[in-house]
């Protein structure tokens, strides 16, 4: 960090500037990283969605097996005062999944038949069943939506804490480099160094190194499958069809590779990288050589 490597400066510009301050900031960022991922909120939230439609599906289609026993229960001139009663002007909303409309439309629709159960039902015209299914599949769907609900409000807070996290992060950054700034106001190399899309260059790793190349073997045939690793394993790649591969970020300094594949001797190759610069490592890898009987 930045401000640790020249403390002595800051502290003398601002007190606060210690080695304990230092020390919350990263924490506070680490935290940050640390908070719960929205992915999977989102995950559950995309399928209590889907079964809150199926389900919300499910009450229109009863409500429409309603009307069916509605119309041979009421003569024409009463149908449409019971169908209003049953709910049908919310049936509009909810069939567009608006859920205002659905909790009307199930509210009514319970009241009218547990209202109108002797009309529904003579002539064996409703069965008595329907009742019981239609207030199931009406409580399935008011669970489920409370679960889409509860769901839909965790991605949101989340997503504003992780808002709030990032802001607080950003302001005190700023306010460091800004102190920064003034502390190497002479010195243009160092102010340089104190600003945001330098610091962001090196979070993203923009001043390291690469490496790149091609793996043949003896007929210069491109070498699919083959690996290259640093000694340290911290960089590691494996070759295409066409024999090439590529590492990025890759810290300055030097490194000793390996290169394998089966059914070929293992090559090592020291190689020194320099910040921000692309360097090529091309290979013939020696066939094993098989025993004459």
């Amino acid at each position: 960090m930045l401000c640790e490597q020249y403390l002595t400066q800051f502290a003398a510009l601002k007190a606060y500037y210690t080695l304990d301050f230092i020390s919350i900031a990263q924490l506070g960022v680490q935290d940050a990283k640390a908070m719960p991922s929205t992915v999977q909120t989102v995950t559950s939230r995309k399928a209590a969605r889907i079964d809150l439609l199926a389900a919300t599906k499910q009450v229109q289609a009863n409500w429409q097996l309603l009307k069916v026993y509605m119309v041979k229960a009421y003569d024409k001139d009463m149908l449409k005062t019971k169908l209003d009663a049953a709910g049908a002007a919310f049936y509009n909303k909810a069939s567009v999944d608006n859920w205002s409309g659905v909790r009307s439309l199930i509210d009514a629709a319970n009241i009218f038949i547990a209202a109108n159960l002797g009309d529904l039902t003579a002539n064996d015209n409703m069965p008595q069943s329907f009742q019981v299914k239609f207030q199931s599949d009406s409580s399935t769907c008011i669970e489920l939506s409370t679960i889409f609900f509860g769901l839909n409000m965790e991605k949101q807070m989340a997503t504003s804490a992780k808002i709030n996290a990032n802001n607080a992060i950003y302001a005190s950054v700023m306010e460091m480099l800004k102190d920064g700034q003034q502390i190497f106001k002479e010195d243009a190399a160092l102010k340089k160094q104190f600003t945001f899309s330098k610091l962001v260059g090196v979070y993203k790793g923009e001043g390291s190194a690469s490496l790149r190349g091609r793996i043949v073997n003896n007929l210069n045939l491109p070498v699919e499958g083959a690996t290259i690793i640093s000694r340290d394993q911290k960089y590691t790649a494996t070759t295409n069809a066409k024999g090439h591969y590529r590492i990025s970020r890759i810290a300055e300094g030097s490194y000793t590779f390996t290169i394998t594949c089966p059914g070929y001797i293992p090559v090592d190759q020291v190689i020194t990288f320099t910040a921000g610069t692309a360097s090529t490592f091309n290979v013939e890898l020696p066939n094993v050589m098989k025993k004459v009987a």
